[in-house]
């Protein structure tokens, strides 16, 4: 599985400048999630790579910071190394007392200071990568005192029986999860009954939406192509899970050379992922990507974008699925149409 990194600050400068004007529309899943965090104030954004997770979480960041100011919203992303200390509170060497530790507040207790201090100001977590963490481990007791039900009631932390704690109900989390990492069905029952889930699905129809993005490049639809691409994932029994999202195709009108940069996204994004799926089976990865995979089973780069249109161009096969599996084959190529 390709490694993922923690949003950068040059990702949320990008989504920031996007939005000052105002100018591009707002993402319809930022807006449906900014909807759920109102009613629900726990919201996970989930779904496969590419599919506009973290895009409309650093939307949200950036709506949320317009209308409630710079200092109400808390950003953070869990990794299999990431602790309860991190983000609840931890005791940490005190340098000011030789040999001697403090209890220090992690992301968590930090935002419930905030939410408390101006019960007014409505305060906002994101975590992206939410599922890459031990999340029951993480949340601790909180887990219970996050539900929208519960909020207000005073308990106290593991760390410390002197200090009550109450988590208000002027917070609010967004996670953002991968499903290709980790199934939802995986998740603990507890986290799953606090969180309302909205799914976030490859969206062919982008590529024509989108005032950004290029539709086509030489002739091949891009629309078109990522769903040939997710109908030969589905025809190897590969779940809808770990498809592939429109963000792995999307190429911007101002692209200088877009022949090159979709081959670099087939090569160099798509090709890799495909493979962790298909366990390097070079047979199995040529039926998904023919003319990607030489007679020795080794990566190989088309010359020429028509090079993809051919190698694409059949009829992509009728996708397989377990029986005991919920998708529906046909759901997916409904909402292409």
């Amino acid at each position: 599985m390709p490694r993922r990194t923690p949003i950068t600050d040059r990702q949320i400068q990008t989504v920031e400048e996007a939005l000052r004007d105002r100018v591009p529309r707002v993402d319809p899943l930022a807006e449906e999630a900014l909807r759920n965090l109102k009613g629900r104030r726990n919201v996970i954004l989930y779904g496969p790579p590419g599919t506009g997770k973290t895009r409309a979480a650093l939307q949200v960041r950036t709506l949320w910071k317009a209308n409630e100011g710079a200092e109400s919203v808390f950003l953070t992303t869990f990794h299999p190394s990431y602790s309860y200390e991190d983000f609840v509170e931890g005791w940490r060497p005190d340098a000011e007392a030789q040999g001697g530790f403090q209890l220090v507040p992690g992301v968590l207790l930090n935002a419930i200071r905030t939410a408390a201090k101006d019960g007014s100001r409505n305060v906002l977590i994101v975590v992206d990568e939410i599922n890459r963490g031990d999340v029951a481990r993480i949340l601790g007791e909180f887990i219970t005192f996050i539900e929208h039900d519960k909020r207000d009631i005073q308990f106290f932390t593991a760390q410390n029986r002197d200090q009550a704690q109450k988590v208000p109900k002027n917070l609010f989390l967004l996670g953002t999860m991968n499903t290709a990492d980790k199934s939802i069905n995986l998740l603990d029952t507890a986290l799953r009954r606090r969180f309302t889930f909205l799914q976030c699905s490859p969206d062919p129809g982008v590529f024509d939406s989108s005032p950004e993005l290029l539709a086509e490049v030489e002739g091949v639809q891009l629309g078109m192509l990522l769903v040939s691409i997710n109908r030969r994932l589905a025809a190897q029994n590969i779940e809808p899970d770990r498809q592939i999202g429109h963000a792995m195709l999307g190429i911007s009108k101002d692209s200088e050379d877009p022949n090159q940069e979709l081959r670099d996204r087939l090569c160099y994004d798509i090709l890799p992922l495909v493979s962790d799926y298909l366990h390097d089976d070079p047979e199995r990865i040529r039926q998904i990507m023919p003319g990607f995979i030489d007679e020795d089973g080794n990566p190989k780069r088309p010359d020429q974008v028509a090079d993809i249109a051919a190698a694409l161009a059949d009829p992509a096969p009728t996708p397989i699925f377990d029986e005991e599996s919920e998708a529906d084959p046909g759901e997916y190529e409904a909402d292409t149409q």
